[in-house]
Formats: C-alpha cells, sequence, structure tokens
C-alpha cells in the first residue's frame, strides 16, 4: 500500500515490521494535510492518493483519521454491517447446534406462556435466536482501560472486519511514551496493520520507524531506507 502527495518526491511505502512516520513542521502544511486526509476519509476530494499494487483505492472505505484517543467512535455504519453479518455467520455455522437448542428452548417457554394464560395468544413464526441478540442490544465495543489497550481494540475491530485498512493516528507522539508506540509496532507487524503517525514535530525516531519529514522550508529528509520496501 501506497500513500503519495504531491509535496512528497515518493509515495510513502509499508513494510513488515515498519510503520511511516510523516512529520509536516510547517503549521500551515500540516494543517493542511490533516484536514485533506480527514476529509477523504468522509469521501471529500483531497491531495493525498492512497493505493494499493498501484490501484487508487477509495479513502472513504480504506483510511481511517484518528485525532481523538480519548473518543473512538464504533458508530459507522459500514462496520455495524459487517459486524451483524459476521455476528450472523457465528450464529447460524460456529453456533449452529447451540443456536438450534436455545432455538427450542424459546419455543418451549412461549409454549408455556400461551398454556399459563387463560385466552389465546400467538408469536411471530421464524428465527429467535439473531432477534434475541438485537433486542439486547449485541454491538461491538471497547472494553480496555488503558488508551492504547482501546486504540489497539478499535484498530483490530476495524482490521477483521473491513479489508486493507490504512490508520493515521495523528500526533500520537504527544499521547503515547515511546514504549507504548514500540508496544503498538509490534502489535501492528504481528497483526499487520497499516498504521501512520502524521506528526508536526520530529521525535527521537524508533528502531520500527521510517520517517519522512518536511522542514519549514518544505524540503524533504527521509530517514528510512528503500531495501525491502513494499
Amino acid at each position: 500500500m501506497r500513500l503519495s502527495h504531491p509535496l512528497l518526491s515518493r509515495p510513502l511505502r509499508w513494510r513488515e515490521g515498519r510503520t511511516p512516520v510523516l512529520v509536516a513542521e510547517p503549521p500551515q502544511t500540516f494543517r493542511q494535510m490533516v484536514f485533506s486526509l480527514a476529509g477523504q476519509a468522509r469521501g471529500e476530494e483531497g491531495d493525498f492518493l492512497l493505493s494499493l499494487d498501484y490501484e487508487p483505492l477509495d479513502c472513504a472505505e480504506h483510511l481511517h483519521v484518528l485525532l481523538d484517543y480519548t473518543y473512538l467512535p464504533l458508530d459507522d455504519r459500514r462496520l455495524q454491517n459487517r459486524f451483524q453479518a459476521r455476528l450472523q455467520w457465528s450464529v447460524r455455522e460456529e453456533l449452529a447446534a447451540p443456536s438450534r437448542e436455545l432455538q427450542r428452548q424459546i419455543t418451549e417457554y412461549l409454549r408455556l406462556v400461551s398454556e399459563s394464560l387463560s385466552y389465546p395468544v400467538c408469536f411471530a413464526d421464524g428465527e429467535y435466536v439473531l432477534p434475541l441478540l438485537k433486542a439486547l442490544k449485541c454491538q461491538p465495543a471497547l472494553d480496555g482501560n488503558h488508551p492504547l489497550e482501546r486504540l489497539m481494540q478499535y484498530i483490530e475491530l476495524y482490521s477483521g472486519l473491513m479489508k486493507d485498512q490504512c490508520f493515521v493516528l495523528v500526533n500520537a507522539r504527544s499521547y503515547f511514551t515511546g514504549p507504548e508506540l514500540a508496544e503498538l509496532y509490534r502489535m501492528a507487524a504481528y497483526q499487520k496493520w497499516r498504521l501512520l503517525l502524521l506528526e508536526q514535530r520530529a521525535c527521537e525516531p524508533l528502531p520500527q520507524e521510517d520517517i519522512c519529514i518536511l522542514d519549514g522550508d518544505l524540503c524533504e529528509l527521509r530517514l528510512d531506507s528503500e531495501e525491502g520496501m513494499l
């Protein structure tokens, strides 16, 4: 996967075990990049081009821009639809036998309810398990206690339910320590997540990072290696 921009001499690329970091030091450039990425993630036009195997990707389908690490919303309709589809598959395939038993028990319980009343009643026919889960509001959630844990759960959820996702973490260096980011990078390498850090100030690089800096004069400095790039 690649991410191109007119100010970059060549695209940012993801390679195994590495996380690209884009540093835009001029405030106006940094702001424009954040606004452009956030808008493109909502389906708007912008300056970035995200591609896979040289084929452009729809940023609204593949790009996530995280600016607030205290609030990671899960109300995305695409995510909810994929989760419900995965839930239905799990109920009907992985949990087929328990689901049939629960269906039988609910049917028996409804029969007992009917017999306990002094007048005729009827119930809707069909499958009861999935409507029951819907009534119980079965939906994805983040239950981590630490901000980094919740962030990793968020990324894992989207990556597990949707293909070829890219996550832009804006100013993550202001929220997470070096060891915390190293832990995130290790998990990203194991899960094959595509992360990009977008920062305004350069920090001491971590071993897992490939860094591209646009300085105050928009001169480009790369602290990475083309060897092994994908």
